[in-house]
């Protein structure tokens, strides 16, 4: 397989998070039209139930098949039903153990609504778990526009539920309803797919191996979500349902920034697995240089916007019911620049289970002590600001075993390349915040004169430094490329 640029690997990703966002950017905003801030505050906290839940139970096993397929393509039946059936054994079980126990956790947690509607959060658990391994198999077998078609397949059923659920019923049983059929789909497509195509093989030599590569990960990993989750856990079961809602609210972030990161962090996994096979070990350096590059280019400009329209954007899309979020979604810009790092492809792809396992301990020992201090100190904003500290510590710490693993943080890192980004990013940011002040109109209007204020003047620096080419030689680059195997950042 031809080991190309990063971007145009991930490309059929990206096109699929794309077609994601076109359907599913408006079900936040609907949901917070038409429900209560109360019923919308619960609804969230039971989405992070189910996503804490879908993150942390299935151990590991589904990353793992992109670590095992591409090394041993043979064996890729037996590492497919290990992982469906672990997955969806583990839902059933946690599905059941919701049904039974969810509620007395929701009154402890004063979220009367949220107990009220656990037969759906089960069921919600359950299948999603169930399904989750659908769009992983066939990308770890490099089948990267399947995987995409499949991943917006579900988004675009899911989304179609939770908005239907809203505008037929208004009520957030049928919100949760909704979610629920859309991930019944997924579940049944899942099972359909693997039982037609590879069959249910078990190899005790091979879950084995499975096991010991995914157990540490999945641990290490559930430990960070819950780390990178707590801020909210706290919040929720510190205030009203309402208060939750202004809080979650804050805590919105673009869909560009997973749209991106999230691909970008898969194929450099893929990537470097590769290279190791090939025995190429110049490879993931510079493969990891240029995920930074192309995350960094769009992440920076992109926080540096959104600190300058963010109060105007946040109450053109959720509303002045929820205008008190802005000072919190101030603070939350601050972590896009540090997803311009995508550290986990590197951790999986190296297999540093000890160290993603430590790491992720310490870390979540630094964020519990930070979240709870800055919220008794300084309300909503303090636990934000916690969280924020917290994570962009450990982050770094990171970034310096990821650069260990590659060569060391200069042939890890594009160093000129960022810093021409953050200073062009900063020029154009006094100019977007000077263009949405004295621009006259429907705000939506004053956004996108910010918005392209902005990117003219960053863009325009990048250029007159030297790190964008001339537009007629990028269109002939983008021509050429098909008939060059690894075409350069510098191209």
């Amino acid at each position: 397989m031809e080991k190309g640029s990063i971007l145009k690997r991930a490309s059929p990703l990206m096109l699929a998070r794309l077609a994601i966002l076109a359907v599913t950017f408006t079900t936040p905003l609907v949901l917070a039209r038409v429900l209560i801030p109360a019923s919308y505050g619960t609804f969230k906290l039971a989405w992070l139930w189910c996503m804490t839940l879908g993150v942390i139970l299935p151990m590991g096993l589904t990353p793992s098949l992109v670590y095992f397929v591409p090394r041993t393509p043979e064996r890729r039946r037996y590492f497919i039903a290990h992982a469906l059936l672990a997955t969806s054994t583990l839902g059933v079980v946690s599905g059941t153990m919701l049904y039974l126990f969810g509620p007395r956790v929701a009154l402890a947690m004063h979220q009367p609504e949220l107990a009220q509607q656990m037969h759906w959060v089960a069921l919600f658990s359950a299948l999603f778990l169930s399904g989750s391994t659908m769009d992983s198999i066939p990308f770890s077998q490099g089948r990267i526009k399947v995987s995409a078609s499949l991943r917006f397949g579900y988004e675009l059923t899911q989304a179609i539920g939770i908005v239907g659920g809203a505008l037929l019923t208004r009520s957030l049983t049928g919100v949760l309803a909704g979610v629920v059929l859309g991930t019944a789909f997924r579940a049944v497509a899942c099972w359909v797919m693997v039982l037609r195509e590879y069959g249910l093989h078990i190899s005790r030599d091979d879950l084995r191996r499975q096991l010991a590569y995914a157990v540490p990960f999945g641990i290490a990993f559930g430990i960070i979500y819950l780390q990178q989750q707590f801020h909210q856990y706290y919040v929720a079961a510190s205030v009203s349902a309402a208060t939750f809602a202004i809080y979650a609210v804050g805590c919105f972030q673009l869909p560009i920034v997973d749209m991106l990161y999230t691909p970008v962090s898969e194929v450099l996994q893929l990537g470097i697995a590769e290279y190791d096979r090939d025995g190429d070990h110049a490879g993931p350096a510079r493969l990891m240089r240029e995920a930074v590059a192309k995350l960094a280019f769009v992440f920076i400009p992109t926080m540096a916007l959104l600190y300058v329209c963010g109060p105007t954007l946040l109450t053109f899309l959720f509303t002045d019911r929820y205008r008190d979020s802005a000072s919190i979604f101030r603070l939350v810009i601050f972590l896009i620049p540090l997803t311009a790092l995508p550290l986990d492809g590197v951790m999986r792809a190296r297999a540093q289970n000890r160290f993603v396992l430590a790491i992720s301990v310490v870390k979540l020992a630094l964020t519990v002590p930070s979240v709870i201090a800055g919220f008794r100190l300084f309300g909503l904003r303090g636990a934000m600001a916690g969280y924020l500290v917290a994570e962009a510590t450990m982050r770094m710490v990171v970034l310096l075993r990821a650069a260990s693993l590659l060569g060391g943080l200069r042939v890890a890192l594009p160093w000129r390349t960022l810093a021409l980004q953050m200073l062009s990013a900063a020029a154009a940011a006094p100019v977007g915040a000077l263009a949405l002040r004295f621009m006259h109109g429907p705000t939506l209007v004053r956004l996108f004169a910010c918005g392209i204020a902005t990117g003219i003047v960053y863009l325009a620096l990048l250029r007159a430094s030297g790190e964008l080419p001339p537009v007629r030689q990028w269109i002939q680059w983008k021509r050429s490329s098909p008939d060059s195997e690894r075409p350069s950042l510098a191209a």
